[in-house]
């Protein structure tokens, strides 16, 4: 447990260290400040709801996922990762925790921030349970994210760098975009997010357990197929 520890602690500050996750933060505090022109509180977070739902998620989190697993690579530091006392399925674990955790960090930190732009605007129609009820819908919205970009650390594994991930987000916010106001979107794993914010309002096309299940099996299989590579392949 104590080799886990260590290895988190490692990959919790190499991630912090990072300009890509600080440029991310940044992009997101700057988007939602586009969002100010919203007539209230409840329209307000219902933007910034959707732009986590989407754009926020699928590539800010896919982001900084990517570029976690894919740096090793084009620094040519993985070879040096992999001849520590650690193994690698507690390496590819340790880099999934300092993922969750920062990308956690950045949802609050953007929550507080909108919270401050509300206030500083005069927003009217404050209220504790529309901040409660936001907050934990864009948890769970980012916790949705987090399994969809699981299989982007394996991408990054099997393509050695994280230009073939972060083409892979892409693509997939370009599919949910466009199927998942379709009957499709409930099937179709990156569209999930988007469509559990609009289970809150109006949707056409509900959610099912199945489309739940998927999100996790993809997530699923992004941490196995990672850590089964690493284990493997590298040599």
């Amino acid at each position: 447990m104590r080799p886990l520890l260590t290895a988190c602690s490692v990959e919790v500050y190499k991630l912090r260290r990072s300009y890509v996750l600080w440029g991310t933060l940044l992009f997101i505090l700057f988007v939602t400040t586009l969002f100010l022109g919203q007539p209230n509180w409840r329209s307000f977070f219902e933007r910034t709801a959707f732009l986590y739902a989407s754009v926020f998620g699928l590539l800010g989190f896919g982001l900084v996922t990517s570029w976690t697993f894919g740096r090793e690579y084009s620094d040519r530091t993985l070879k040096d990762l992999l001849v520590l006392p650690v193994s690698r399925g507690k390496i590819a674990i340790a880099k999934y925790v300092a993922i969750i955790f920062w990308c956690l960090v950045m949802m609050l930190i953007s929550f507080a921030y909108a919270l401050i732009l509300g206030f500083a605007i005069r927003l009217p129609g404050f209220s504790f349970a529309i901040v409660q009820h936001y907050l934990f819908l864009i948890l769970i919205i980012g916790a949705l994210h987090l399994l969809l970009s699981a299989p982007l650390a394996l991408l990054a594994c099997i393509s050695r760098g994280y230009l073939v991930p972060i083409g892979f987000a892409f693509t997939t916010l370009m599919l949910a975009l466009v199927f998942g106001p379709t009957a499709l979107g409930a099937y179709l794993p990156w569209s999930v997010p988007a469509l559990h914010l609009q289970e809150s309002g109006v949707s056409l096309f509900p959610l099912l357990g199945t489309s739940y299940l998927l999100v996790f099996l993809v997530g699923l299989l992004g941490v196995f197929g990672t850590v089964k590579w690493l284990q493997n392949r590298e040599q």
